[in-house]
């Protein structure tokens, strides 16, 4: 657990991803320290959940720092997904074209990050299942067929 003057954030270490569970209130005072931790675990590479459906209150500021850290999510090919809780809705309604991958549960996220992790893998296997190799390839393309006239 880690404090933030106002909010306390509990991280959870799933199968699939990390879960960041933060609480309290998310304001000017403390919207770039928690966004600064938050960056942390998005170097690990790992899905990531923001489980915020606990805070209590989330300013502008922190919202802003959101944005900002979903843009970097993205660009760096992190899965991120968010857990908005009552304390975001108002904010969700007002910024229509948000783009934060708001989820309804961690359960939901979780379920989320399986389904995608199924789909690589599953598209890994049929392309290498596919895939002719190449030594014979390069034998079939060698051999003259009957049909060609020398």
């Amino acid at each position: 657990m880690a404090d933030f003057t106002g909010a306390r954030l509990y991280v959870y270490a799933r199968s699939f991803g990390t879960v960041l569970q933060i609480d309290g209130e998310i304001d000017s005072s403390n919207a770039e320290n928690v966004a600064e931790v938050i960056r942390r675990f998005a170097r690990l590479k790992t899905p990531l959940i923001l489980d915020l459906s606990h805070l209590d209150f989330l300013s502008i500021d922190g919202f802003r720092a959101l944005l900002v850290l979903n843009n970097e999510h993205q660009r760096a090919r992190v899965h991120c997904s968010v857990v908005a809780g009552t304390a975001m809705l108002p904010l969700l309604h007002i910024v229509n074209a948000h783009g934060l991958p708001v989820v309804g549960s961690v359960a939901e996220a979780l379920q989320l990050i399986e389904d995608i992790v199924r789909a690589q893998r599953q598209l890994r296997s049929e392309m290498f299942r596919y895939r002719q190799p190449r030594h014979e390839a390069g034998r079939i393309a060698a051999v003259p067929s009957d049909n060609v006239k020398v």
